[in-house]
């Protein structure tokens, strides 16, 4: 009978010595409203997922800005870092990285051209022979990289202002990314009376939470994956994406 009452005993107070187990995470410095760096720390609406999902397993997740996005993925290569909190899945990635099953969240791609620009856009055949703009270590998913690639030029730089400064006084013809980061960009940096996002996407991205494959916590992925799964979670993330919108737009008014 004493045997009973003491193992319980033991591992209480093992339980209650134990660390708490602290992940490293990384994601894009710059894609409002989904994540950004904020006063030393990636902020957004993938932090906010990643950390409320981890929390419910007791894990806490240090959200300290490592630095840019190509460093954010190199860090997790490395397993210096141990989650990347949103990406696109592709080939390159996988290598070094697991991916949830189920997206966190779901991101529509758009063409944003100047508004004295007739560029129809129906289908990517239409920005053939182009100048596309774009963000050094950013996909925009495999078959969509693949055609940029081989069918338009593509300038890389290293934030999305830049990009869109540059398509503001027609050095690109064209800037490709998230209908929702590119609309927060036009409005903080006065942007709106010049460029617009064409009404037809891209495409309709997934955004998946990874980690390193060389995280000595990868069994917590599939139990994050179950949580993933909720029928509330895609309104969820719709609501935290019109909360940042507003985080962003505030933090970025001119005066």
């Amino acid at each position: 009978m004493k045997n009973f009452l003491i193992i319980p005993l033991l591992l209480f107070i093992f339980n209650s010595y134990a660390e708490p187990i602290q992940l490293s995470a990384c994601g894009h410095h710059d894609y409002a409203p989904w994540n950004w760096k904020s006063q030393n720390k990636i902020i957004g609406a993938c932090a906010e997922v990643t950390k409320t999902l981890f929390a419910k397993l007791g894990v806490d997740v240090d959200f300290t800005f490592v630095g840019p996005w190509k460093r954010c993925q190199n860090y997790i290569a490395s397993g210096k870092v141990d989650i990347n909190i949103c990406a696109f899945k592709n080939n390159q990635r996988k290598e070094y990285s697991v991916f949830t099953k189920t997206p966190m969240g779901l991101n529509e791609n758009a063409v944003f051209v100047r508004k004295d620009k007739k560029i129809l856009f129906s289908a990517w055949s239409d920005l053939q022979d182009k100048i596309a703009g774009m963000v050094l270590g950013v996909s925009i998913g495999e078959e969509f990289d693949h055609f940029l690639a081989h069918h338009t030029r593509v300038e890389r730089v290293r934030t999305f202002i830049q990009n869109f400064q540059k398509l503001a006084v027609n050095r690109v013809d064209f800037i490709p990314t998230g209908r929702f980061s590119g609309k927060a960009m036009l409005h903080a940096f006065d942007l709106s009376d010049k460029i617009i996002d064409l009404p037809h996407p891209i495409l309709t991205g997934k955004l998946y939470i990874s980690m390193s494959k060389k995280s000595k916590h990868l069994y917590l992925l599939p139990k994050i994956d179950r949580m993933l799964q909720d029928e509330k979670h895609l309104e969820w993330v719709d609501m935290l994406l019109k909360k940042y919108m507003q985080i962003y737009k505030k933090a970025h008014q001119l005066p």
